[in-house]
């Protein structure tokens, strides 16, 4: 008892480190989960201001598409013919036409009324005649005093409306004239409606959740605010750079969030101020959730960690035990267990390594020699003496003759040709490079045999390239072509290589039309391939090139060889034709 006690809490132990390394994992996490949850606390307290600013801006939008609306149907109706020209054709005209003209008149204001919410009334001063038509008086008569104080009021506010008598007004002179003292034709107006402004803007107070101040002019000279008495007010920003006509201002004070927007032509603001317990009620709900929650995970976290202990040490422990009797010899040794988990999983497949221990090691250890030999072959075969022998005897014969620029190509190739032999000791590469090695090899040879051999190579299929194969594969067969069916020819000597694809396999067909391979020099390689044979100090570069080939691919690759139907030897290289394939020795791993 005691001794489960110390390896319980000995530092070493596997439970120990799984429970280090699992406080490791949950606690970064605890603490990404609290600082997300004060991150989305600010990225919710954001969205309410956000949305509340979106909200602003729809209504700002509305209410300057109306003030456009209303100050185009002015400037509109100011050049209308019958408003324009009326005090022009009053000396023509009789009292019937005068009182004709005015019951147009008070028809056309009437219809500029009904095309907005936002206009209280419609007024036309015409001072020839110092009479006025009011959609909502009517025709009367005024004295000068009272079209001419509207008058001044024109442009007071800074932008097309205008304050005159607390009430709004958007105004045109006919013909304009910087004077005021001179009369005008006639004098339009139209008169805002205070009580649709505040309507619009309790309502919107009341969705967003928020106090909402209209402000006209320059200096705030004319509020309408859904709250009394009115919030205090920053002055009006500069005008912004560029094309701009609205400024934007955002500013927090001790118990609210205030967002305003300016409007440069128009000159008004329109100001959203949201109390603090509104923004940050849904923030409060939210992080008491989120505590809770903490407080769960931290319960819950600690109850896995006491399960997981009790679950896991006594398990293990017997495994160990289990261990440390084989490591002492007791292969006969068995866990007696009824468990259907993954323990269970681990004692049964115990029990079968037990079993199948000897012959593991003795298959895994055949194989390692088996590829070392293979490694080592494929070492000793890639720079052969006598090819160099052969290379710098033809580089002398061309000095001979002084054949300067054969010298050049054919030591090109021969650098291309050892600079992929020994750059690295990469043991795979792609096909493509493979291929363009082959290629520098065949071009040495060709020079080598000149017009003595002809070569015929297919294309290769683009996705075929990207294969992986062992290294110094096409090279060594090429090799076997010229040193043992085309070395003995005076002319007339073929090499062909073809590219054929059978659902997953690729075949490179490599044949030549020597005359030397006999039948029983066939046969007997076809044996030697199909054993699967490599004897010490015969091996030829074929059966290492086959050997390398089933290492890597499996059994079902490798090379076939054959009678070629140009009458010499034809062998195929059969490899997987689809990508990157992991080799069979890695099955075993």
């Amino acid at each position: 008892m005691k001794k489960s006690i110390l390896f319980r809490w000995n530092r070493h132990s596997i439970v120990h480190k799984l429970l280090v390394a699992f406080l490791l994992v949950v606690l970064p996490l605890y603490i990404l989960g609290i600082s997300i949850t004060f991150y989305s606390s600010n990225q919710m307290q954001a969205e309410v201001e956000r949305a509340n600013e979106s909200k602003l801006r729809f209504y700002y939008s509305h209410l300057e598409f109306e003030l456009q609306r209303i100050t185009r149907l002015v400037a509109e109706y100011s050049i209308d013919d019958t408003l324009a020209s009326f005090s022009a054709r009053l000396p023509i005209m009789s009292q019937y036409e005068v009182d004709n003209t005015l019951n147009n008149v008070f028809t056309k204001l009437k219809q500029i009324r009904e095309t907005s919410p936002y206009i209280a009334d419609v007024v036309y001063y015409l001072p020839e005649i110092n009479k006025e038509v009011s959609v909502q008086d009517g025709v009367r008569d005024v004295s000068p005093p009272d079209w001419q104080s509207l008058s001044d009021t024109m442009g007071n506010l800074g932008g097309p409306v205008s304050v005159y008598k607390d009430e709004l007004y958007v105004l045109r002179r006919n013909p304009f004239n910087l004077d005021n003292k001179v009369p005008p034709n006639f004098l339009l107006g139209i008169k805002l409606s205070n009580t649709e402004l505040e309507l619009r803007l309790k309502e919107f107070a009341v969705s967003g959740g928020s106090n909402i101040t209209l402000e006209f002019g320059n200096n705030n000279e004319y509020i309408l605010s859904t709250s009394q008495p009115a919030p205090k007010l920053l002055p009006n920003p500069e005008r912004p750079p560029e094309d701009e006509s609205v400024s934007v201002q955002r500013y927090r004070q001790n118990d609210s969030f205030d967002y305003s927007l300016y409007d440069h032509n128009d000159h008004f603001r329109l100001t959203a101020s949201i109390p603090n317990s509104i923004l940050l009620q849904p923030i409060r709900v939210f992080t008491r959730l989120m505590w809770l929650l903490t407080l769960l995970s931290l319960i819950v976290i600690l109850v896995f960690s006491v399960w997981s202990f009790r679950a896991i040490h006594r398990p293990i422990t017997v495994l160990i035990r289990g261990f440390e009797k084989a490591e002492q010899g007791q292969t006969g040794l068995h866990i007696t267990h009824s468990r259907k988990d993954e323990f269970g999983y681990l004692y049964l497949r115990f029990n079968d390594m037990l079993r199948r221990l000897h012959t593991l090691i003795e298959e895994n250890y055949v194989q390692r020699i088996r590829t070392g030999e293979a490694e080592l072959k494929h070492l000793q075969s890639q720079i052969t003496p006598h090819f160099l022998y052969n290379s710098l005897f033809s580089i002398k014969q061309m000095a001979e003759v002084e054949n300067v620029e054969l010298i050049k190509e054919f030591s090109d190739y021969l650098g291309q040709y050892f600079r992929y032999m020994t750059r690295d000791f990469a043991q795979e590469v792609t096909l493509q490079q493979e291929l363009d090695h082959a290629l520098v090899y065949l071009a040495i040879q060709r020079i080598r045999f000149g017009p003595r051999i002809q070569a015929e190579i297919d294309d290769m299929e683009p996705d075929c390239s990207r294969i992986h194969v062992p290294r110094v594969l096409l090279q060594p067969i090429l090799e076997n072509v010229f040193e043992h069916g085309l070395r003995q020819k005076t002319s007339g000597g073929r090499l062909r290589m073809k590219f054929e694809r059978t659902n997953d396999t690729l075949t490179i067909l490599i044949e030549d039309n020597g005359d030397v391979l006999t039948e029983e020099g066939l046969s007997r390689l076809q044996q030697q391939l199909s054993r699967q044979e490599i004897n010490r100090g015969e091996t030829t570069g074929l059966l290492n090139v086959d050997q390398r080939l089933r290492i890597k691919f499996g059994s079902s690759y490798g090379l076939e060889v054959g009678r070629s139907a140009l009458g010499g030897l034809c062998v195929k290289v059969n490899i997987p034709g689809k990508g990157e394939t992991t080799s069979a020795a890695d099955d075993d791993r």
